[in-house]
């Protein structure tokens, strides 16, 4: 190719390549049923159409068998006598020949059977009802089956011998080939040739190869609508149960969603709860306060500013010890029931963020006890619920005061932070720590312990005590946030 030459290609994709897609999409989008359908109809009606096919081959096979034994039973029975054995091999006498002329030559046996050969083992043929073939060779390997002992037959139009040479019209016709034996032995010393008309034979061929197809045909609607009634049958039971299925999923996702409203609505009665005892303790707070807490500073200032008479009238000591005088234990109860008022009294949290009111928390108890907590607040959620919010306000709270009390406030932490699921509360000191002796077992832990776990628990969340590696306590509360968000 010259390098000026131009080359034309034709184009790569020919055809509509979207037709398989088309197919494709047709195929996915039947049901399952249908698809089963029609590949067990494309099974079974090719297995039958083989099946078919190899019984009609078959039954002609039999058939044209059948023929040929009957035509080899003819050949023994009314040739064989006729060939005789001489010192030049084998012939049919001049006699015999008429004989067989008289017998195959214009009868009604010679309607059926249009002609008769013998043949010698070198091809040559010594009798022949056409008599142009007489010792003429037509050697053929059907001739040598036949001398081999086997009976040779075979569907032909015309006379069709080896060589390509036709005798005869050309209207069907049945060829065998059959041994004719040595009187007395099995030793094969000629073979005969006959052809027999072969309409009747094919007519009666074709009329059980039609039944075959016929039964065969039968047979496949037959399966094809058993089939169809199992896989209907079975479809309905299916759907039933895909209804029944859907119907009970129906019902289970009910199910949950009720669950789902009954939790929230319990969510919101133990936050009402929570608000609530809040509420109360804020009454009793209140109550102690502008109450008892008054009373008692009024006896205060009368007994700060009482005579003598009316201590002797009282029937006590005018000079009592100073740990016993009156205004000193009066202002002793003072102190722990403002104290009591102060603890059980919240501030205005509510509109607060959740870090401000830990703040409040840790304030207030620097200012009551007048000691340092050092606090961290990290990533801290700005909207929890309200009932959440006042609980881990009581969580530092209660913490605070445990390290004011049993640790001497030294090393006071608290560390709040929050991640995607849970906000951790740690209040921690570095005082003398819990030996296992002391740690509070579960049925005697202290009635504040108790009740910030109690809280705790209610929102979902877990409470740990634990001995710092250094020195001191750890105070561990992890609240969850689902559902506890405001």
């Amino acid at each position: 190719m010259g390098p000026n030459q131009n080359v034309t290609y034709g184009p790569k994709n020919e055809g509509n390549p979207s037709k398989p897609n088309n197919l494709f999409r047709y195929w996915h989008g039947l049901g399952l049923t249908a698809q089963f359908l029609i590949v067990a109809t494309l099974i079974i009606c090719g297995s039958m159409a083989i099946l078919g096919e190899w019984l009609s081959s078959q039954i002609a096979a039999n058939q044209l068998r059948s023929r040929a034994e009957a035509g080899a039973l003819y050949v023994e029975g009314f040739l064989a006598r006729h060939v005789e054995e001489g010192s030049s091999g084998l012939y049919v006498s001049a006699e015999r020949q008429q004989e067989l002329d008289d017998l195959l030559i214009g009868t009604e046996l010679a309607e059926r059977v249009e002609g008769f050969r013998i043949w010698r083992q070198d091809g040559s043929v010594i009798y022949s009802t056409d008599k142009s073939l007489m010792g003429k060779r037509l050697p053929s390997a059907d001739i040598d089956k036949a001398f081999a002992g086997t009976v040779v037959s075979q569907l032909e139009v015309g006379h069709n011998d080896e060589g390509g040479v036709t005798h005869g019209d050309n209207h069907p016709m049945i060829e065998i080939y059959a041994p004719i034996y040595r009187p007395g032995s099995r030793d094969v010393i000629a073979v005969g040739e006959l052809y027999e008309e072969a309409e009747g034979f094919i007519a009666e061929r074709n009329r059980v190869q039609r039944r075959t197809w016929a039964i065969v045909g039968a047979t496949t609607l037959a399966i094809m609508g058993l089939l169809f009634l199992i896989v209907r049958r079975a479809s309905n039971i299916i759907e039933s149960q895909r209804v029944k299925l859907k119907s009970q999923l129906t019902n289970a996702q009910a199910l949950a969603e009720q669950n789902k409203k009954l939790r929230k609505a319990a969510d919101h009665a133990r936050m009402d709860a929570t608000k609530s005892n809040e509420t109360l303790l804020n009454r009793i707070g209140s109550d102690l306060h502008d109450g008892p807490v008054q009373l008692l500073s009024l006896l205060i200032l009368r007994l700060g500013g009482g005579s003598p008479g009316a201590a002797k009238q009282s029937g006590l000591s005018e000079n009592p010890p100073e740990e016993l005088h009156p205004s000193r234990l009066a202002s002793q109860v003072l102190t722990e029931l403002r104290e009591l008022s102060t603890g059980l009294v919240l501030p205005e949290i509510e509109n607060m963020q959740l870090e401000a009111a830990l703040r409040v928390a840790v304030e207030r108890h620097e200012y009551a006890t007048g000691s340092v907590v050092s606090a961290s607040y990290d990533d801290l959620p700005e909207n929890v619920a309200h009932a959440l919010k006042i609980c881990l306000y009581r969580v530092v709270q209660e913490g605070l005061n445990n390290t004011f009390r049993h640790a001497s406030a030294l090393d006071q932490q608290v560390i709040a932070s929050a991640d995607e699921k849970s906000i951790t509360v740690v209040v921690s000191d570095a005082g003398p720590g819990l030996v296992r002796a002391e740690r509070p077992s579960e049925g005697t832990r202290p009635l504040g312990l108790q009740g910030i776990r109690n809280r705790v628990e209610a929102f979902g969340g877990s409470v740990q005590i634990k001995q710092r590696r250094a020195k001191g306590t750890q105070l561990i509360v992890s609240v969850p946030l689902e559902n506890n968000s405001a």
